[in-house]
């Protein structure tokens, strides 16, 4: 039976995600690299899991522990070019014998890649927006895209050289907290993490003193929740599986999936972030400030451009956004801590 290296375990998508892949792959291996221990005993009950703990900084360690799995998922890390390196190091030097072809890498990666880096706040249609169900498109993706596309590149070169069929899960501005994450029955923090996106937007509200937005205020960003996420990965995971034997160096450039959901106008976010960190007294008004691009903060890129794409690979496999609470209820319901 193949055996999966997870790193994630503790975060807003790999810790719901193992749930739910639990309960449909009951008795595949895990192997699940972590540095916290806080959720030893949740992993060990979910059965056959192997825990070990370490940072993403033991590079020869990971090495190995890549180099001796058959399937590879990595939610933990999508902008961190030296791990993906040491990844698939390991992945070229496979020890693993029970795959019947190539080791599968699935990388949760993350469509920031995709803003327009627009600075008028103002909603920009493009005359050609990514396609994901373009390989031509999707072959474009380098160091040139940030904040994740040297990683996304170096994975698609090694699948391109034949050395792993490669997957990617592309989601927008993650948010929500998953009743399914293994933290949920013991209280941990991991748990109840806001997401990558959504802590940087709350901390940057934080550190300015006010909620923050460009020009009209018009410009979108595209979101999803941390289940629909999930339920995307349970499907390119099985997709992967189906495709193990036939997949062939080129078709790393057509399993690239967008996971996008709402469209939210960047100043009603402004306005939803405000509220929340008024309500938590951490700023003196919950009223919106339009300013600059240049006195917006550290996430002036995300709120003033346009993150303008579809999920059309994921609706191809069958994928749609189920969210049990949507974006602005979820922030009304939520707490900064």
């Amino acid at each position: 039976m193949a055996s999966i290296l997870f790193l994630g375990a503790s975060g807003q998508v790999g810790g719901a995600f193992l749930s739910v892949f639990r309960t449909v792959h009951p008795q595949t291996p895990i192997t699940a690299y972590l540095r916290s221990t806080i959720l030893d005993e949740a992993l060990t009950a979910l059965g056959n899991v192997t825990i070990i703990h370490g940072t993403f900084e033991e590079y020869d360690r990971i090495k190995q522990l890549a180099a001796t799995h058959d399937i590879i998922i990595n939610c933990a890390a999508s902008f961190n070019p030296p791990l993906t390196t040491v990844i698939l190091e390991g992945i070229k030097n496979t020890k693993a014998t029970t795959a019947p072809k190539k080791p599968i890498l699935l990388h949760l990666s993350g469509a920031g890649n995709f803003v327009d880096h627009s600075k008028t706040g103002e909603y920009v249609p493009k005359e050609h927006q990514f396609n994901d169900s373009n390989p031509d498109d999707v072959r474009k993706i380098d160091a040139s895209y940030p904040p994740n596309g040297a990683t996304d590149g170096l994975i698609f070169a090694a699948a391109a050289e034949g050395k792993v069929n490669a997957l990617f899960v592309c989601p927008g501005g993650i948010y929500g907290q998953s009743t399914d994450h293994i933290g949920v029955s013991i209280g941990a923090a991991a748990a109840k993490a806001a997401g990558v996106w959504v802590l940087w937007s709350l901390n940057n509200v934080k550190t300015l003193g006010f909620s923050p937005y460009v020009g009209p205020g018009t410009s979108i960003f595209r979101l999803v929740h941390v289940d629909d996420v999930v339920s995307l990965m349970m499907l390119v995971y099985q997709r992967a599986l189906d495709t193990w034997d036939a997949y062939k160096p080129e078709d790393v450039y057509s399993h690239f999936y967008l996971c996008v959901d709402e469209a939210p106008e960047s100043k009603k976010v402004a306005e939803a972030f405000g509220e929340l960190l008024y309500r938590e007294g951490k700023i003196a008004s919950p009223v919106p400030k339009q300013v600059p691009y240049g006195e917006a903060g550290i996430t002036a890129g995300y709120s003033a451009g346009n993150l303008i794409v579809e999920a059309v690979k994921a609706k191809e496999l069958g994928w749609e956004p189920r969210a049990p609470k949507r974006f602005f209820e979820t922030l009304r319901e939520s707490h900064y801590d």
